[in-house]
């Protein structure tokens, strides 16, 4: 399979699966140490996680500001 046939597969998934397929990638990219973007993708992953929990429950600051 080529670079074009693979292209047009993906592109005729649903974007779902489409999300599911570039994890899979990331996670194999990773996985065989191809990731040379290693510190920005922990960066993103502890950002999203720091927003998520903001998102939830609210910020510390919020709760305990003065203002």
């Amino acid at each position: 399979m080529g670079y074009v046939e693979l292209i047009s597969k993906l592109e005729a998934l649903p974007r779902e699966k489409q999300a599911e397929v570039f994890e899979f990638v990331d996670f194999l990219s990773e996985r065989c140490g191809v990731a040379a973007d290693k510190p920005l993708k922990r960066a993103e992953v502890a950002a999203k996680t720091w927003n998520s929990f903001n998102e939830r429950f609210g910020s510390f600051a919020d709760q305990h500001s003065t203002l």
